[in-house]
């Protein structure tokens, strides 16, 4: 990698996973510009025909459709494989320099926990970091296990999620005049949904505050959280959890710490995302099959991980990569700062332009804004040595200051080389 990608020695880093991570935060700002722009958690349960998307342009159906392809479930299925990775990592580290594990990661879930709390209630009600720490406290219990059983465990549960949804989709085949919903609560949908879109764009500080909290509280009552159902809220996860196994199981076998022993697995993962991935992405975006949809995303995420592996090597990238890896590396603050920049954008605190931004012109401003975060993040790579909120995230899990600024983490890297020649 060029060096401008570690101003810092690291030799714990892996360099394209935190290429891998910023693409993430990246393929994640396109899936969640929907529900920042508009009202797609009530509008999902109207099916894909409803009175918002019946005044899109047929440039908006196709960016919809393509985001579904090629991004929708893809890249929140990396970060979580990429999180289930780094927590191997972390443990390997610990037991290493001889700490133990367990309380230091019970601590950065905790603030991770804390984090997404704030966020969900004080910014933006889509956040994902609660999901994460919650299911973080389960993935403890495999900390232990060989990476043959995580990914039987892996496979298993992303099975038994992904049938629910192809028994649901043989139905919709078999009897595709069935509503999905019945007209009550069709029209409950509806009334929500104009209700976000009236006071986002047009309500006060207070009013956003109230709506941003009763769609929080719709979302956690949807996956079980609210009510306190565990078994609701694992299923509803499993998905994410399946790939926390998955990333565990390739964190375990060094697959991208030693990724020339790896070379035929790494190569198999590219074609079946290619050729099976692709197709089933397709077919299930044009045929409204959920199922197939799902059995898709892994398969042409690993596709997109192994893609940056080779794109890595090449010195062509290495630019382009750099830009990313900062952004990955600061992959926290850089989700934190979408959902500040989006609010500021779409809510009537800002802009107010919630509900009038479709699918196309989503896309243009998605690029338009990560483009930005690549540029920030690298000229505040060339003063600091981590993302503001990572410095934050690591105080509180180690208990202990560490350097923050470029110089003053060179200089302790200097005495640290000094003492012990």
């Amino acid at each position: 990698m060029s060096r401008s990608l570690h101003p810092i020695p690291n030799r714990d880093r892996i360099p394209v996973l935190d290429v891998a991570r910023g693409l993430a935060i990246f393929g994640i700002l396109l899936v969640n510009m929907a529900h920042f722009s508009y009202p797609d958690l009530y509008l999902l349960m109207l099916g894909e025909d409803n009175f918002f998307s019946q005044q899109w342009h047929p440039r908006d159906h196709l960016t919809h459709d393509l985001l579904n392809i090629l991004i929708q479930a893809k890249f929140i299925t990396m970060f979580s494989f990429l999180f289930g990775f780094g927590m191997i990592v972390m443990m390997e580290r610990a037991e290493a320099q001889h700490q133990k594990f367990v309380p230091l990661y019970v601590r950065r879930l905790l603030a991770l926990f804390l984090f997404g709390t704030i966020h969900a209630f004080f910014i933006w009600d889509g956040d994902i970091l609660t999901d994460y720490a919650l299911l973080g406290f389960l993935l403890l219990f495999f900390r232990k296990r060989k990476p043959k059983t995580l990914i039987i465990w892996a496979v298993i549960l992303f099975s038994v999620f992904t049938l629910l949804f192809a028994v649901q989709d043989a139905m919709s085949l078999l009897s595709p005049e069935m509503p999905l919903q019945e007209d009550g609560w069709k029209q409950q949908y509806v009334q929500e949904a104009k209700q976000a879109i009236e006071i986002y764009s047009t309500g006060s500080f207070m009013d956003v505050a109230g709506q941003r909290i009763h769609d929080r509280i719709t979302y956690m009552s949807m996956n079980g959280m609210l009510s306190l159902n565990p078994l609701l809220y694992i299923f509803s996860n499993l998905p994410y959890f399946s790939m926390f196994l998955l990333g565990a199981a390739f964190a375990k076998l060094k697959v991208f710490h030693q990724p020339e022993r790896h070379r035929r697995l790494l190569k198999r993962q590219w074609l079946s995302g290619v050729f099976i991935g692709v197709p089933l992405s397709v077919t299930g975006t044009l045929l409204d099959l959920d199922s197939l949809n799902l059995i898709g995303a892994p398969l042409l995420m690993f596709f997109y991980v192994t893609s940056l592996w080779h794109l890595h090597k090449r010195r062509t990238a290495q630019r382009l990569l750099a830009l990313l890896s900062n952004v990955g590396r600061t992959s926290l603050s850089n989700y934190i700062l979408q959902s500040v920049v989006c609010t500021l954008i779409f809510y009537n605190v800002g802009l107010g332009l919630y509900g009038s931004v479709y699918p196309f012109a989503g896309l243009v401003l998605s690029v338009a804004i990560f483009i930005g975060q690549l540029v920030i993040s690298h000229v505040w790579l060339k003063y600091f040595r981590t993302g503001p909120l990572e410095w934050v995230w690591r105080f509180i899990t180690y208990r202990k200051r560490h350097s923050f600024r470029v110089q003053s983490a060179l200089t302790a890297t200097e005495d640290r080389s000094a003492k012990l020649n």
